[in-house]
């Protein structure tokens, strides 16, 4: 599973502080660790200060790439913080997140993927909102996919998030997750799913223990792609572990790598 590295999003307070005060080296060594930890992928979020948004993109960016070599998920709500982001990404192919199913978001941020030839993260929320069920996202999915495949986009660039919702609101969230991961996967070959995994725990104590367990499931329903903390080890061994089971990882090589390095427990 493609572990995405969360820890550079400026909603943190330390990396909040960080990037106010241009503080190259502690954006890079958590960068380092995270890479270090098992990360494939580093999550760059500088949307804090949404008037400096831009700016803060900027310098973020251009930071990360001194520090690693992996791909980055370009995650933003301003399409201009977005393109900043790809002019200036030199890591391969990024993962853009994300567009949802509303005209506006579709006309801003599908062109820019399509120009700078990157991933999508496809949010199903839509005009009306956030999915109160299975079957609207299931609803929304659909239609987004679809939008975006006409687009010219190729269905193996899609990373389709069916909105993770906390289990403390309602104990249904994880299971509309779960069933949402399945239709995706069965109706769109080819397709790939990715969520946030934290918001599950949003509000209990003992959040790891139910991020833990809550993708462990997803991966088992089809999850492939995840924004977690890569320095809990106890969760990447369990992605390791399960990616095993699920013979996704041929004779266990990958598993006996990450062993062999310390990133299990």
């Amino acid at each position: 599973m493609l572990i995405v590295g969360e820890r550079i999003n400026a909603t943190r307070k330390f990396i909040g502080e960080a990037i106010v005060k241009r503080d190259r080296e502690f954006i890079i060594k958590e960068v380092v660790e995270q890479e270090k930890a098992g990360a494939s992928m580093i999550d760059v979020n500088a949307g804090k200060s949404p008037e400096k948004e831009i700016e803060d993109m900027k310098w973020l960016i251009e930071v990360v790439q001194t520090a690693t070599n992996l791909p980055l998920c370009i995650d933003s709500a301003n399409p201009k913080a977005i393109e900043v982001a790809l002019k200036l990404n030199k890591n391969g192919k990024p993962l853009v997140n994300s567009v949802t199913d509303e005209e506006k978001k579709i006309k801003e941020v599908l062109p820019l993927v399509k120009e700078y030839d990157a991933s999508i993260v496809a949010l199903t929320i839509d005009e009306k909102g956030v999915p109160e069920n299975v079957e609207r996202r299931k609803e929304i999915a659909n239609n987004l996919v679809n939008k975006i495949l006409n687009f010219g986009i190729k269905i193996e660039d899609i990373y389709v998030d069916p909105c993770i919702f906390p289990i403390s609101t309602n104990t249904m969230n994880a299971l509309y997750s779960i069933e949402t991961i399945k239709w995706i996967k069965a109706n769109f070959p080819g397709i790939k799913t990715i969520i946030g995994l934290s918001n599950i725990s949003y509000g209990l104590p003992l959040r790891s223990l139910i991020n833990q367990a809550f993708v462990v499931l997803c991966m088992y329903s089809g999850l492939d792609a995840a924004l977690i903390d890569p320095l809990d080890k106890k969760m990447v061994s369990l992605i390791y572990a399960t990616d095993s089971l699920l013979n996704k990882d041929e004779y266990c090589m990958n598993y006996i790598t990450a062993a062999k390095e310390g990133k299990l427990i």
